[in-house]
């Protein structure tokens, strides 16, 4: 994994350190809203997890875990985006940051940076986001960069909740254009 810019912005590989300055953003209860698990109770247990997620790879070796922690350069993080990688060619993204800088730009500017990367680094053809009907901040995000909502012959397969929904975005031909 290597670090990414975009904009303003750095994306750095996830590491345990970074569950000290990552903590306090992912215990706002606004956060939680929409997700379907709970703050971290400890920074010892998110720096668990992190130390899990640095093996960049699953047990199985099936998927890579890729996960960034976004900031503005020398300042302190504004939030996460991840990917979880297939074999087959498919990433499943997700993102949180922090309420204080929502409507900034982030998300957008990192969610980008990290679909451009995915393509010429990983191979990935297709990236898929599931996210709740009423979160239309979310909704909007993925609209800017690119994601449509998938139609009848798309959602095949895929089991949803009644309450989420799921889209999708094309990255094939992205690998070339992206050297």
């Amino acid at each position: 994994m290597r670090t990414l810019t975009a904009g303003n912005l750095v994306l750095e590989p996830l590491v345990a350190a970074h569950a000290e300055v990552t903590f306090d953003f992912l215990t706002e209860a606004a956060l939680y809203h929409y997700l379907d698990y709970p703050p971290p109770p400890t920074v010892e247990h998110l720096a668990g997890v992190y130390a899990r997620l640095e093996a960049r790879k699953s047990p199985d070796g099936s998927e890579h875990w890729l996960n960034w922690i976004v900031r503005p350069p020398g300042q302190t993080p504004v939030g996460y985006v991840q990917a979880t990688v297939s074999l087959s060619g498919t990433a499943w993204i997700g993102y949180v940051f922090s309420k204080k800088h929502w409507g900034k730009g982030y998300a957008t500017q990192a969610v980008q940076a990290m679909l451009e990367h995915l393509p010429m680094a990983y191979g990935v053809s297709r990236a898929l986001a599931t996210v709740e009907a009423k979160n239309e901040a979310s909704i909007r995000l993925l609209g800017r960069v690119g994601f449509h909502a998938a139609n009848q012959t798309e959602l095949e397969g895929h089991e949803l909740s009644p309450t989420e929904r799921l889209f999708i975005r094309d990255l094939r031909g992205r690998a070339n254009s992206a050297q």
